[in-house]
């Protein structure tokens, strides 16, 4: 199978309330510019000699393509080796730890930059040095503590939050090793090319990249079985990404260049990796078949980041080449996955053998829509669950989905029928399960049994043993920020015997309206499936669960319980399914920001009667949504 046939294509049915703006020309690079070529961060660059590395660094102008090789060019600052080309991201610097380390430094461009975090372990903000066009410096160091870190330039006077287009690639990793250390990682860097008018009635253009390139030229790692991977994740943009891996449970070693004690890594599959931050995380892929590691931020993995389709020049904008089906020069007729993306497989072991799925419980949902449901009289999308043999009524949805409630090591079937004019999936988010019921259309599965998306009337059946107990969602994995905005998610909850509902509430946060402009966050949310959604009841006393998931595609979201006067505490118990380890299992001021696809649990136990509410709201501006929380006394038993 080609890289190409992993992008998911199918008719929108539905678009944004208002019309998409026509796009923005493309900047095009001096002819004098350098062909800049993506960096997978496998060398170390500069020589070694000893305990000394030298290494010369020059800033040039680059042309630069973060797709493919017939798809758009535009400037961009980059690093470069002296005397080789620039590679986006810049050249990688590593060594062990105590190495000293010598830097020439030469500004090859014709502006004045500031450069940053070349001296790795020491104050990020007096780390800096300014050049001046044409100007050259030196640097000398010594690396005294392990991690990863990375280097970055911008604009003389600006920072690396002000950058968006020429300087936004002026970006490098770090690694500091411990001496003996594994060096057969993965180095992730994140990054963005943004590319803005004065004139804000006009759309912009984006790529969003990891290591130089957006999906589907991302680089395809191939993975063993039961072996061993440890990921370096660098986020060098103003955003946080929170990044999902399917299929596995991973650990954070270290964040921000600091150790994560051993017995205080918790299992995730999905985390909220802060702005100009590093992480590392490891896991061991422990079932074969193609697998993904990205953004869950749907407008991350979208069509909207990507320069496909945006016009060269202004002479091209309005060429029958760059319009879609509706004349707004959009691509809004079509979806691809693109962007903040990774894809993986990973290669049976001799000893692998395919779960049993005998005696399998039969679920059967239903995708279906609502018209004129949701603001914008848009139409909602969502799962019905079909009891017996009777069909659920046309054209009604349940938002969010049915709680689908699993018992531990149980198999399951679970028969997803399409009702829907236009194709969809569904994806188990965080299940440690088979890869073909995984719901990546044309890439879950194994060699040459690849899932496909479910067509418009037809079905598709998901068979899987959930090996844990947690919380989980389940959502569209198909033009996911549409469907899923429209009201596709839902609780998945694997338990070992069924819950006390009394003591176990579950909160759902998720998209409640399409998207008002393609490349700006909703501002509709829903919880529990309401805008003012019904209070929770507790006991004094008594203590209960809250399972919080946050599903929300455009959004990481703030959680906090408190009254008007102070914030409660609460114990967290668990995260993205998993239980936390003791060290982590801690009391707490109850609050937490989530980012989409991530569940926490938490155990509250009220001691007075009263009114509380659990605030919810978009981390930025955007919206809020009130939880009622009444606490009520013990009832009384009455003496005989």
């Amino acid at each position: 199978m080609s890289l190409a046939a992993l992008s998911m294509v199918g008719m929108l049915m539905q678009t944004q309330i208002v019309a998409p703006l026509p796009r923005v020309p493309l900047p095009i690079p001096a002819a004098s510019a350098v062909v800049a070529s993506a960096n997978q961060q496998r060398k170390r660059a500069g020589q070694l000699t000893g305990r000394l590395l030298t290494v010369s660094l020059d800033v040039v102008s680059a042309r630069w393509k973060p797709e493919g090789e017939t798809d758009p060019e535009v400037p961009a600052f980059a690093f470069a080796e002296h005397g080789q080309s620039p590679t986006v991201p810049g050249p990688l610097l590593r060594a062990t730890v105590g190495t000293d380390v010598h830097i020439t430094l030469a500004n090859r461009t014709d502006s004045a930059l500031v450069i940053g975090g070349l001296r790795a372990g020491t104050n990020g903000d007096r780390d800096t040095i300014q050049l001046a066009a044409g100007a050259s410096r030196e640097l000398r160091f010594r690396l005294t503590a392990t991690g990863t870190y990375a280097y970055w330039g911008a604009f003389a006077g600006t920072t690396a939050e002000d950058r968006l287009w020429l300087d936004s690639q002026l970006n490098g990793a770090i690694v500091v090793d411990a001496p003996g250390a594994r060096t057969d990682d993965y180095i992730f860097l994140i990054s963005e090319w943004f590319f803005d008018q004065s004139d804000r009635r006009q759309a912009w253009e984006i790529a969003t990249v990891i290591n130089g390139k957006g999906f589907p030229y991302t680089e395809r790692l191939t993975l063993a079985q039961g072996d061993s991977v440890r990921f370096r994740v660098i986020n060098m943009t103003g955003i946080k990404h929170p990044m999902h891996l399917h299929g596995f449970y991973y650990r954070i070693e270290e964040r921000s260049a600091v150790r994560v004690p051993p017995g205080q890594r918790a299992l995730s599959n999905t985390d909220l990796v802060p702005t100009f931050a590093t992480e590392v995380l490891s896991f061991v892929p422990t079932t074969p078949g193609n697998w993904l590691f990205h953004c869950h931020f749907a407008f991350h993995v979208n069509d909207v980041v990507s320069l496909v389709g945006a016009p060269r020049d202004s002479a091209s904008m309005h060429t029958p080449a760059m319009m879609s089906h509706d004349g707004q020069g959009s691509r809004a007729a079509e979806h691809d996955m693109r962007g903040l993306v990774i894809p993986i497989q990973v290669t049976p072991a001799p000893s692998y053998r395919a779960p049993i799925m005998a005696n399998a419980r039969t679920i059967r949902l239903h995708v279906q829509d609502e018209p004129h449901a949701l603001p914008g009289a848009v139409s909602a999308y969502g799962f019905v669950e079909q009891k017996g043999d009777s069909i659920p009524k046309p054209h009604t949805v349940r938002i969010p989905g049915p709680v689908l409630e699993l018992t531990r090591g149980q198999p399951v079937r679970i028969v997803v029928k399409n009702q829907l004019a236009e194709p969809t999936s569904v994806h188990w988010h965080g299940l440690e399960i088979e890869s073909f019921p995984d719901g990546v259309p044309h890439w879950s599965g194994l060699g040459s049994r690849v899932y496909t998306q479910i067509a418009p009337r037809d079905s598709f059946v998901a068979e899987f043993v959930p090996p844990r107990a947690g919380t989980f969602p389940y959502h569209s994995h198909f033009n996911d920020r549409l469907q899923m905005l429209s009201g596709m998610y839902g609780a998945l909850i694997v338990v070992d015997r069924p819950r006390d509902l009394v003591h176990d509430h579950l909160i759902v946060v998720g998209g409640g309206g399409a998207a008002v402009e393609a490349k700006r966050e909703t501002p509709f949310a829903l919880v529990n499936g309401r805008e003012s959604p019904s209070p929770l009841r507790l006991t004094v006393g008594e203590t209960h669960r809250l399972r919080i998931v946050s599903i929300h595609p455009d959004w990481a979201v703030r959680f906090t319980l408190r009254n008007d006067l102070v914030t409660a505490r609460w114990r967290a118990i668990a995260k993205d399914g998993a239980d936390l380890p003791r060290a982590l299992a801690t009391f707490r001021p109850a609050h937490v920001v989530m980012g989409p696809g991530e569940t926490a649990d938490f155990e509250f136990t009220p001691t007075t009667p009263g009114r509380w509410r659990l605030d919810v709201a978009s981390e930025g501006p955007g919206w809020q949504i009130p939880l009622a929380v009444i606490v009520e006394a013990k009832a009384r038993v009455q003496k005989r």
